[in-house]
């Protein structure tokens, strides 16, 4: 069986349900050994990884760069399936942000501008009235059409080496739980213990 194909099959089946959900991940970082963890938007799932967009102003993007192990977490409530996916991020080529971040929504685009002239990622604000205020007037000054790709803008990749897959839709409760490592290009399967 191949882990990544499930994924993508159970995040089709969620967005045809109309799951809010079924884009979103948990993306746990260490820095030190102090675990930090986010929920992000995941934009892509290919046979090489995982795609997340995210800013370089960020403080995950320094963590980023000072470890590159990272560990996400995807949960799918119409499957009940979790699947826990480590391995190694790598940054995404700056033609890649470039070519997709025209793609991205209006309001995120506008808020790639705001951490440049408003304030870092995670930097404190005088409140959501000021940022909402500090968009509608770069709405003003710049037409979305004008937006030009950010140097803040980035994106990683995970690139995994482990799967954890834990299928809580099983008869009596009794949950399949199973380990997918990558070995020499192939995925090698494990049963657990639930």
């Amino acid at each position: 069986m191949d882990p990544i194909a499930r994924i993508k099959a159970e995040r089709q089946d969620a967005r045809d349900l109309d799951d809010p959900n079924a884009d979103l991940c948990f993306l746990a970082l260490s820095e030190s050994g102090k675990p930090s963890v986010r929920t992000l938007v995941l934009r892509d799932i290919t046979a090489d990884g995982f795609t997340l967009f995210i800013n370089k102003t960020s403080p995950k993007w320094s963590i980023i760069q000072a470890n590159n192990q990272a560990e996400m977490l995807i949960w799918y409530t119409n499957s009940q399936t979790q699947y826990r996916i480590s391995g190694l991020i790598e940054e995404l080529a700056p033609s890649f942000i470039e070519h997709n971040w025209h793609r991205r929504p209006t309001a995120s685009k506008y808020m790639d501008y705001s951490y440049a002239s408003l304030g870092s990622q995670s930097s404190q604000i005088d409140g959501r009235d000021a940022l909402i205020g500090h968009i509608d007037g770069l709405k003003e000054k710049h037409r979305e059409e004008e937006l030009v790709t950010p140097e803040s803008a980035a994106g990683i990749v995970l690139r995994p080496e482990v799967i954890e897959m834990l299928d809580l839709n099983m008869p009596h409760r009794i949950h399949d739980r199973r380990r997918f490592v990558l070995t020499d290009g192939k995925w090698r399967f494990t049963q657990l213990m639930p």
